[in-house]
């Protein structure tokens, strides 16, 4: 079935949520609705935006009773629509998609969303083929960009781990948000949740890399950052 998305991050994400408290999300890709029930597991009083490029998935799985909102489109538009430049969200949601959009319009979108979210919180395989004829999934579920820690360079303040094919990366934005990505990376990290095996079994306990490089000055002796931290 299409519109699945691999469970290994789960509990970490809700973790997270909880961390960030986010009043307004942007789901993109929801397929399933998976995220929305991991955001009703960490008990958000939220607005949540499912954008969605697969019209089918809508009523297929119930996304209007999940979501506060649903969109169809492709998320790699949203750079160039003007009704776009001015939406925020606290934190948005790229879970097990990126990977289905060519390596420049994924990148145009992060850049796009750091501008305008607190939290970027994107979750992509690496290593993964899977023949979407031969399964009878939708052409949107190809992979067909690679994506690592080292497309995220360009960031200024990220966190990532992997386990098997599976990765997270953490991204801070723009936007204020009430919890440091420092002091979220250092609470997930002092009272880990267990991560699973693609199979489901558990693997062992999470643990997030901060990439972080300084947006600091100097005033009268006393630095300061210019940078949300």
């Amino acid at each position: 079935m299409s519109g699945m998305s691999a469970n290994v991050y789960d509990e970490m994400i809700i973790q997270l949520l909880k961390l960030i408290q986010p009043k307004r999300v942007l789901d993109i890709g929801p397929g399933q609705g998976k995220y929305a029930a991991l955001m009703a597991q960490a008990e958000l009083n939220a607005y949540t935006v499912a954008l969605e490029i697969d019209p089918t998935y809508v009523d297929q799985f119930d996304l209007r009773n999940k979501y506060s909102e649903v969109r169809i489109g492709d998320a790699g538009d949203l750079p160039y629509l003007p009704e776009a430049r001015n939406e925020l969200f606290d934190c948005v949601l790229i879970g097990d998609c990126i990977e289905h959009m060519p390596k420049s319009r994924g990148l145009d979108l992060l850049n796009f969303l750091t501008y305008r979210s607190g939290y970027i919180i994107v979750v992509a395989p690496e290593f993964s083929y899977y023949d979407t004829a031969a399964n009878n999934f939708a052409h949107t579920e190809s992979h067909i960009s690679v994506w690592s820690e080292y497309d995220f360079q360009w960031h200024d303040r990220f966190a990532y781990m992997r386990s098997e094919i599976m990765q997270i990366f953490v991204l801070r934005g723009y936007q204020p948000s009430s919890i440091a990505l420092d002091q979220a990376v250092g609470a997930i990290n002092a009272n880990p949740p267990r991560l699973k095996l693609l199979s489901g079994e558990d693997l062992k306990p999470a643990h997030l890399e901060l990439r972080t490089r300084a947006r600091t000055e100097f005033l009268n002796g006393h630095s300061y950052a210019y940078r949300q931290m």
